[in-house]
């Protein structure tokens, strides 16, 4: 999902992390810093917009991540201003 600026943003995207904590934690500093970073600084923050990249990723033989500990999260986004149903 690509984030675009408006009133409203809703979509998924998948971040890698170890726990729900960790994702909620690399999802926040992504989001903070999404207008600065290029378009490879996903992987520093391990935030992808579409699960198959970060499976891939996850599974890359030669990342840093282990399998067995580290798990793709799916981030729910639903951004709207708070008089809207």
């Amino acid at each position: 999902m690509t984030i675009t600026r408006s009133d409203r943003i809703s979509g998924t995207i998948y971040v890698i992390a170890d726990n729900a904590e960790m994702a909620r934690a690399r999802t926040i500093d992504y989001l903070r810093h999404q207008e600065t970073l290029g378009e490879d600084d996903t992987l520093l923050h391990r935030v992808f917009d579409h699960q198959k990249d970060a499976d891939k990723e996850l599974h890359n033989r030669y990342g840093s991540y282990d399998t067995d500990r580290d798990r793709v999260y799916a981030i729910s986004l639903d951004i709207r201003i708070a008089t809207e149903k």
